[in-house]
């Protein structure tokens, strides 16, 4: 992770190339902790220029959208879209705009909508409306997303004057509005919440022609925990603990983020011991967790012994975690401003079960891979197009598997990352050009994402091998974080999960030891509505592995 206090040389010719662009729309541009170019826009009517100029002519991917209700502060509310830059600049672009609360009594404030031509920001102008009650104009879709039928209309809980203890009560609310799909032979099957494996809650809504799919709907929000309204209330070591149970089997990544976010406000300089701590339990984190994933897609496919023999070798890990940490989750490995594990003397034991479960997993994917019963079920099965993943803005391994190549551990290099090989396909302009030939070919099916994983898991152990000779003497912590958080500074972490990137967007408290704003968008946000055009002419019988082979969170979307 850069120093906070350097600018960064792609950040500053952004900011060129941006005020050379956007003229009089821009009412001032700026470089904030190091790698952020800020757009401060004249007014709300400039949103979907400023937006459309950064996506189309920037080249920048719609990371995330801020909303922060600053009325105390005379701002009113303020949008921050926050846009990602990557293909070796590691640069963030956000344009942000205020929203008067100035509307006539009984209309709710408003802002223009961008998903017309930003389709991912759909989602994030449904968010807006429900937490802040801010009207997306032109988003042809305001059904609500967050806050289900019972929650009562006009509460709006991320609003300042909304207490986080508050019962809002229930009131029974219009049924929510499924898609119709109409024609004859057409029926709907609907699915969940509750469902008969020991997951959690969300709804399918199938409509079908025989067992041909024609059309799914998602709708999810279930396990909603008020993860960012808790955070307002809390000290910054206690939302370091939510931020790690935001989604359990994300614990090292979502922590990650929320501690650079701190730190690069701080401008800290985290020990090198720390940054290759990190990166070895984030390495952890992804191998038990692809593990995992590729044994659920074993028993989708029927093939028991698969999943044993890797649900095995997922235990392994997780039993190296607890032996390692002291939790099989990885919990409490960070801290803000470095970690609160020391690896030192564990190094050895490291290396050695990890490449232990690596010979044995080689031995059970090439066993998979002779399968032609488990190969078959894979092969076509929920493609995703690379214009689909384009068009919605998808990340990790649900883009790399459709040929997007991207990755923020290369991307947006961070703890040790940038001195460690991600991996072979990046070495040398041949490989790189091979690798691209390769990415192109991607079907973006069930078995592109099975591979994508073995590749991330033999990756990882890689990477876990190169940083155990960082893990020498030095300290664990930086000095005086805290003292240096300036009240209302604000700035991005990112980090990538095994499923993708993740990004937490922090502005600090007016005691320094606060937050005022707490933004979370895991991967699983930006994923879920693939899932939707994955299964699109497949069979209801192939949908469960469809789902597993996207391994969605349902907390880590619904926070």
């Amino acid at each position: 992770m850069m120093s906070a206090g350097v600018e960064h040389s792609s950040a500053a010719k952004c900011k060129t190339e941006i005020l050379r662009r956007m003229g009089g729309k821009a009412r001032s541009v700026y470089v904030l902790n190091g790698n952020e170019v800020h757009v401060v826009l004249a007014g709300k009517q400039d949103i979907p220029d400023a937006c459309y100029c950064i996506n189309d002519d920037l080249k920048a991917r719609l990371a995330t959208v801020v909303c922060s209700d600053e009325r105390q502060a005379g701002r009113g509310f303020v949008l921050r879209y926050v846009f990602a830059k990557e293909n070796g600049e590691d640069v963030f672009i956000v344009a942000t705009a205020g929203i008067k609360d100035d509307a006539e009594p009984g209309t709710p404030p408003s802002f223009p909508s961008i998903s017309s031509r930003i389709p991912p920001a759909a989602l994030y102008e449904r968010e807006i409306k429900d937490m802040f009650g801010l009207v997306p104009e032109g988003n042809p879709d305001t059904r609500p997303l967050v806050l289900h039928e019972q929650w009562p209309a006009g509460v709006h809980p991320l609003r300042k004057d909304f207490a986080a203890g508050t019962k809002a009560g229930r009131t029974n609310g219009s049924q929510y509005r499924f898609a119709k799909v109409e024609g004859e032979g057409i029926c709907e099957i609907p699915v969940g919440p509750v469902h008969a494996g020991i997951i959690e809650p969300g709804h399918f809504r199938f409509s079908v022609l025989g067992e041909n799919i024609v059309n799914l709907e998602t709708r999810l929000f279930y396990t909603h925990k008020g993860t960012e309204k808790l955070a307002e209330g809390m000290t910054l070591d206690q939302v370091l603990l939510l931020s790690e149970r935001i989604a359990g089997d994300e614990a090292v990544a979502n922590s990650t983020a929320y501690c650079q976010a701190l730190e690069k406000i701080a401008r800290a300089k985290v020990p090198k011991k720390a940054l290759a701590t990190r990166t070895a339990c984030a390495e952890l984190e992804r191998i038990y967790n692809h593990l995992g994933t590729l044994a659920g897609m074993s028993t989708d496919v029927g093939f028991a012994y698969g999943a044993a023999r890797l649900n095995i070798l997922k235990e392994r890990m997780m039993q190296l975690n607890g032996q390692v940490t002291g939790s099989r989750l990885l919990f409490g490995v960070n801290r803000v401003g470095g970690v609160g594990v020391d690896l030192e003397d564990k190094a050895q034991v490291i290396v050695k079960t990890t490449n232990h479960v690596l010979e044995d997993f080689q031995r059970v994917i090439s066993m998979l891979r002779n399968k032609s019963s488990v190969m078959d079920r894979l092969r076509n099965t929920g493609i995703i197009s690379r214009q689909v993943a384009t068009d919605l803005g998808l990340v990790g391994v649900a883009a790399r598997c459709a040929g997007i190549d991207i990755d923020t551990r290369r991307d947006h290099p961070y703890a040790a990352y940038d001195s460690v090989r991600l991996d072979a396909h990046h070495d040398t302009p041949q490989r790189m050009m091979e690798y691209e030939v390769e990415m192109q070919k991607r079907k973006g099916d069930a078995l592109s994402r099975f591979e994508v994983r073995v590749e991330e898991v033999l990756n990882s152990a890689s990477m876990i091998n190169q940083v155990m000779n960082e893990l020498h003497d030095g300290e664990l912590v930086a000095a005086e974080v805290r003292e240096r958080l300036e009240p209302y500074s604000h700035a991005l972490g990112c980090a990538e999960s095994h499923r993708g990137q993740t990004v937490h967007w922090v502005m600090v408290g007016s005691d320094r030891d606060s937050l005022f704003r707490y933004k979370v968008r895991t991967a699983s946000f930006l994923n879920w509505p693939a899932i939707e055009q994955a299964v699109l002419s497949d069979i209801v019988p192939n949908f469960p592995l469809v789902n597993k082979s996207l391994d969605l969170s349902y907390s880590g979307n619904d926070l």
